[in-house]
């Protein structure tokens, strides 16, 4: 086997590189702005992006394949993007394919939330033991919001592929479009994207990521952080799992308000059950 796998995050706002050992120690990670990826022809930005990351590192030779998680759906034999709104000229290409072709390497895809959920499983396998949990879930509040389900000993991607796509239920009475290109997503008030708006519009003297830390108690934030519980809510009432991972890149803000939003999941979860047991 070949010293490295080279793992790779793609999301609205960053991209993310690392060269990762058989231990799953991480080597070389990289973080930049994903702007190439959203912008001209996406594909041909990424291929040259993963070529450069290879040369400065000097990993030509010693990789033995390369993992992308996508921020949008796959299909169910993790070869095609079906749809990925913040990147330009994704949605609907062979990936998997052109890829392999471009690079040389094996290259295996899937959406990004499937991967953050099996960190997640690994970096707590310490204290979670999967044999005995029926279900886990993965709630990841980034620029948007992504989700995924581990059942029964394995990840669930539903009949097409496309299971998990929870940021995309409706709000009620919220009629603004999403870039999925339907109105009303949760994602449109429970993702980073809305929290920096409503940053720059209200609070523009406070730098974004010490919103918390400065405006947690301000009615905006708040009810921001209130609407975040809504899907933690309804993947509660609705599959009772046996404990859902909470995560991304709003929570990891600094003094995140962790007590608020779990009361405000635990709300309107149904009382007693699943409301008293639910681990979060």
């Amino acid at each position: 086997m070949k010293p490295f796998a080279i793992g790779i995050d793609i999301g609205g706002t960053h991209l993310r590189l690392g060269a990762v050992t058989p231990e799953g120690q991480v080597e070389h990670f990289e973080k930049k702005s994903s702007q190439n990826l959203r912008e001209g022809d996406g594909p041909a930005n990424l291929i040259e992006d993963i070529r450069q990351y290879l040369a400065q590192h000097q990993l030509e030779g010693q990789v033995e394949a390369i993992a992308i998680g996508i921020p949008g759906t796959v299909s169910k034999d993790k070869r095609q993007v079906f749809s990925a709104p913040y990147l330009s000229g994704f949605s609907g290409i062979e990936l998997k394919q052109i890829l392999e072709q471009q690079l040389g390497l094996p290259v295996y895809l899937d959406r990004d939330a499937n991967f953050l959920l099996y960190s997640d499983m690994y970096c707590h396998k310490d204290i979670i033991d999967t044999n005995k949990m029926e279900m886990l879930v993965g709630l990841y509040f980034g620029s948007a919001v992504a989700n995924a389900f581990f059942i029964h000993g394995s990840f669930y991607d539903g009949a097409s592929g496309v299971a998990g796509e929870i940021g995309h239920n409706p709000l009620y009475g919220l009629e603004e479009r999403d870039v999925c290109g339907n109105t009303g997503c949760a994602g449109l008030r429970c993702g980073g994207k809305y929290l920096e708006k409503i940053a720059g519009l209200y609070y523009p003297e406070i730098p974004f990521h010490q919103i918390f830390e400065k405006k947690k108690e301000e009615r905006r934030i708040r009810q921001f952080v209130t609407d975040m519980a809504i899907p933690i809510t309804q993947v509660a009432n609705i599959l009772d799992p046996d404990l859902i991972f909470v995560a991304g890149g709003v929570t990891d803000m600094p003094e995140f308000p962790w007590d608020l939003l779990d009361e405000a999941a635990r709300e309107h979860m149904r009382h007693p059950l699943p409301a008293e047991a639910c681990q979060l």
